[in-house]
């Protein structure tokens, strides 16, 4: 039985179901479930690519770029908060102790607070930040218009975040607060020598795909991927649901597309499109394919029922309720509607059966077609906002590893590069079921850093197999000549879409972000890599 017709059985017997019905009795409509006899059928006749066929990493060369404009000066400053410009936003306390100087600053308004110090040389430093709050806050540090750090602050006494391999030039430097929570106490800010990114961070990638069977195409993609990393940047961009306006745009403004364009499964989720997924975004993939591109995949799971939509707010829906012992990753058709009758599974996770089957479907079109994917399903999920980050941890976890054995084992799926984006390294569910690590970096308007810090440190959040590291969304595009002289090569950047890169909609480029100067630079550096770079993956 094709992925297409196991889905269309699980549609049939889903009637009731996917409209919040928990205690209906489904039935297996009639040979949905006659030609599968278990795994052990599903998974024969699969043999793995001849790694002679394989274009190797090393088949590539790409020359380091080096920075050349470091000083060498020792230095180790403190810089008392309270020096700041005081005034009804950044008021001057000394009501809690264990402070430094003459006392600390309350910052209810970052907008408020700015100060400056005199650094002796252009070179990198490390920066500590002695802080405190009442409960959760977060709050971008500014030098120089450049975010150096997030200032994470708990309830509790005084702490300290450091990070290394900041770069702050020679002369006046100016430090502010980027939009953040604000309502925290600011004590301090240590200022001395530090060290770049290591070269390190890019040796030792895993040199293989998590999924031993992946196809040649995909395989061919991954170890280019290894050979960039480190030197290169790809230029990526996301894209609105069904047309080409963003990479029209770009093409428009700028002569050249983006390596990577990112889609996504938005209206694609069963509950939201009524079992009928229009899959727009499936031609548009294949066809940006076939012209060179990459493809990366997202999906905005809208929840299979109760109250459909993919945020927690929005959403009763618990992912808690479909996690389950019994091996559904494997079950046919009639193996699941049993599991669900006897009351073994529940509603909740035959639904969320339902739509992976649905999505894997339209995977294997792609597959089909000759296209890669890398897969980058359940984002940002440590942050909650999601449904499926919402039950914590453990059932992120679960439902990771569900969806990687039924899409990869199951359905063979062969053409996926699996990326994992749940930006906390206690969410990582294990070197075997991930490929690419990725986080989202929100910057502000014209703020081109590159978050050297964060790059460094996700570099450490894999298991014993080190794995290429993204910015998978991103606000504005990163400066190249600050990519070089941070070390800071993520393997591609993706800004967002609409209002991040185009105006109203349209195909004309919006300077709102990232100004149409920089744009130009990015899209015309040699660090960078454009759609017209690639090599024929097609060929």
């Amino acid at each position: 039985m094709s992925i297409l017709q196991k889905t269309l059985a699980l549609i049939t017997a889903m009637v009731g179901i996917a409209t919040g019905c928990t205690n209906g009795v489904v039935s297996v409509p009639d040979g949905s479930g006659t030609t599968d006899s278990g795994a052990a059928e599903v998974i024969t006749g699969r043999t793995k690519v001849d790694p002679s066929a394989i274009t190797y990493a090393s088949s590539y060369s790409f020359e380091k770029l080096s920075y050349g404009g470091v000083e060498k000066k020792e230095h180790n400053s403190l810089v008392e908060a309270e020096t700041a410009e005081l005034n009804a936003g950044v008021v001057l306390k000394t009501d809690k102790a264990g402070y430094s100087g003459e006392g600390y600053v309350d910052i209810s308004d970052n907008k408020a607070f700015s100060m400056t110090v005199d650094i002796p040389a252009s070179q990198y430093y490390k920066i500590t930040v002695r802080h405190c709050a009442g409960s959760h806050k977060e709050n971008p540090l500014i030098f120089n218009g450049l975010k150096a750090m997030d200032i994470v602050s708990e309830n509790g006494d005084w702490v300290e975040t450091t990070v290394d391999g900041i770069f702050l030039e020679k002369g006046s430097n100016k430090i502010t607060l980027g939009d953040g929570w604000s309502w925290f106490s600011l004590d301090s800010i240590r200022i001395e020598n530090g060290e770049p990114i290591s070269d390190s961070i890019y040796d030792g990638i895993d040199d293989t795909l998590c999924n031993p069977y992946a196809n040649l195409k995909t395989q061919n993609i991954y170890q280019y991927l290894k050979a960039v990393y480190g030197k290169r940047v790809l230029a990526g961009q996301c894209t609105d649901y069904g047309n080409n306006t963003e990479t029209d745009a770009l093409y428009l403004g700028l002569r050249k597309y983006p390596a990577v364009r990112t889609f996504d499964f938005i209206y694609d989720s069963m509950s939201f499109c009524d079992g009928s997924p229009k899959a727009k975004d499936v031609d548009l993939a294949i066809q940006w394919s076939n012209d060179g591109g990459l493809v990366v995949y997202d999906w905005h799971w809208y929840a299979p029922y109760d109250r459909c939509a993919f945020y927690t707010d929005d959403t009763a829906f618990s992912l808690a309720n479909a996690v389950t012992d019994e091996d559904i990753a494997m079950a046919d058709t009639a193996a699941l509607v049993e599991m669900y009758n006897s009351g073994r599974i529940s509603a909740e996770a035959y639904n969320i059966m339902l739509d992976i089957d649905n999505i894997s479907a339209l995977m294997q079109r792609m597959e089909d077609a000759g296209v890669t994917v890398m897969w980058r399903p359940l984002h940002e999920a440590s942050g909650g906002w999601f449904w499926w980050g919402a039950s914590g941890a453990d059932a992120y976890k679960w439902l990771w590893k569900l969806m990687y054995h039924r899409m990869t084992d199951y359905h063979q799926l062969d053409n996926l590069i699996w990326v994992w984006n749940a930006q906390d390294p206690d969410w990582y569910p294990g070197d075997e079921y991930c490929d690419i690590s990725a986080t989202d970096i929100y910057n502000q308007a014209y703020d081109y850093g590159t978050s050297p810090d964060l790059l460094a440190d996700m570099s450490g959040w894999s298991g014993s197999q080190k794995k290429l590291v993204t910015m998978s969304e991103c606000a504005t595009m990163p400066d190249p000549e600050l990519i070089v002289r941070d070390n800071a090569y993520w393997l591609w950047f993706a800004v967002w879409n609409w209002d991040f890169i185009v105006k109203n909609g349209t195909t004309e480029l919006s300077d709102a972000y990232t100004s149409f100067d920089m744009m130009k630079k990015v899209y015309n550096s040699d660090v960078i890599i454009t759609r017209d770079e690639l090599p024929d993956f097609n060929g």
